[in-house]
């Protein structure tokens, strides 16, 4: 009995014991019957399930509100909600705002080749990395596209890449330098590569 008990402590610890209760905290970006979706503060857009949620959580819920979410395991898009916790606006927001005067309670970020604060689930596309389920990248566009800003949600810097003409047609968007990024449309998604790797993709549609 021992030993089974034993070899159930070693099996949680390695793999983490998927019942473990987390949260994550965000604006809201999107709010249905049963769905709702945050942006967390690393600009990460996760969306879960609000079917199972009592109808006190889910009725009330406003585009902008901060929003905490509760669930069990680990996070997939759409996944079941186990609780939410809404905070409301407060009447003094805004009170967060930065030196460029963007609300970061509402979701704002500046954005240099905007020259403007933005939302980035509005603005931006979104990408993936491909080798974590984790962390992923918003590409923003100058008004002409003649240059592109980087978002990462694993704290990375910014990086603003510039329009570059193919010899076989079309644009690439990076900089005079081997180790650059590298922003292409490839095969109907966006997508970032680095040394000829890829290491972020936008989400295909599924027809």
């Amino acid at each position: 009995m021992k030993t089974a008990i034993l070899a159930l402590g070693v099996l949680c610890m390695m793999g983490g014991c998927s019942s473990k209760a987390t949260s994550s905290k965000g604006v809201v970006c999107d709010a249905t019957m049963n769905t709702v979706t945050i942006v967390t503060n690393k600009n990460d857009t996760l969306s879960f399930s609000t079917m199972d949620a009592s109808k006190d959580e889910v009725n009330g819920l406003l585009l902008n509100d901060t929003l905490e979410v509760f669930y069990t395991g680990k996070y997939t898009p759409g996944m079941q909600a186990s609780k939410l916790v809404q905070y409301p606006q407060s009447p003094i927001v805004g009170g967060d705002r930065d030196e460029h005067g963007c609300i970061g309670s509402a979701g704002y970020v500046w954005c240099e080749v905007q020259q403007d604060c933005i939302r980035l689930f509005e603005k931006g596309i979104r990408t993936e990395a491909v080798d974590c389920n984790d962390a992923s990248a918003f590409i923003v566009f100058s008004p002409d596209s003649t240059r592109v800003e980087l978002f990462f949600s694993n704290d990375q810097p910014n990086e603003i890449l510039e329009r570059r003409g193919l010899p076989s047609g079309g644009y690439a968007w990076n900089v005079e330098d081997d180790d650059t990024k590298n922003v292409r449309f490839v095969d109907g998604v966006w997508t970032i590569s680095q040394r000829n790797r890829l290491i972020y993709s936008q989400k295909s549609e599924i027809k």
